[in-house]
């Protein structure tokens, strides 16, 4: 059975009585649902699937892809043939590869909410982040989350199937407001990956 499913979330090793939710949204159905999203999260360790993404700033832009994604701290988003593109995460950077401008780009992965769902433990009380929102709405959960005291770095909100209990979407708001919406299909869960795959070696760096 296919499951279309996406990235994301946060665990939670004790209980919800002590974590960092905005007062707007704290309330016990809230929490109820803040548990449910993290134990389901918590179970997987690897993800491998195949990716649909839409970009707010483009209209009708839709990119796919591989994605593989092994906890903690790895991250690797393969566009189709057609795209430069390539995201890796690896050693506390998320790295940018664009091959048509032939650049790479290094931003310390602590300073994006993306960071949370690549934790060893995700945990809604992490006290480097905020959970400003969480909705139920028809078949599913929504949780938007910020970096706590930087809400100018972004946002990312996990969209989880409320039947299954699996990621099924993630929006992620960047500094300028431009949202990416990424889907997940094909997804097999806690299956060997090579680490290999998320090394990126610089092919623009001269050797000495």
């Amino acid at each position: 059975m296919k499951k279309v499913i996406v990235f994301f979330l946060i665990l939670l090793t004790s209980h919800l009585a002590y974590a960092d939710i905005d007062p707007s949204v704290d309330m016990p159905e809230n929490r109820a649902i803040l548990q449910k999203v993290e134990t389901a999260y918590n179970k997987m360790r690897t993800i491998q699937a195949q990716f649909a993404q839409f970009n707010s700033k483009v209209k009708d832009d839709l990119q796919t892809g591989e994605l593989y994604l092994s906890k903690p701290g790895k991250l690797r988003l393969v566009y189709q043939k057609g795209s430069p593109l390539e995201f890796y995460a690896n050693n506390g950077y998320l790295i940018y590869h664009d091959r048509d401008l032939k650049e790479v780009s290094y931003f310390e992965l602590d300073q994006t909410p993306v960071s949370l769902i690549l934790k060893e433990r995700l945990r809604f009380d992490d006290p480097a982040f905020l959970v400003t929102g969480v909705s139920d709405i028809l078949d599913e959960y929504q949780v938007t989350v910020i970096k706590k005291g930087a809400p100018e770095l972004g946002s990312l909100t996990l969209i989880i199937d409320k039947e299954e209990l699996s990621l099924k979407q993630w929006e992620v708001v960047d500094m300028q407001g431009i949202k990416s919406t990424v889907s997940l299909y094909n997804i097999q869960e806690n299956v060997p990956i090579d680490t290999k795959l998320f090394i990126l070696h610089n092919p623009y760096t001269q050797k000495k």
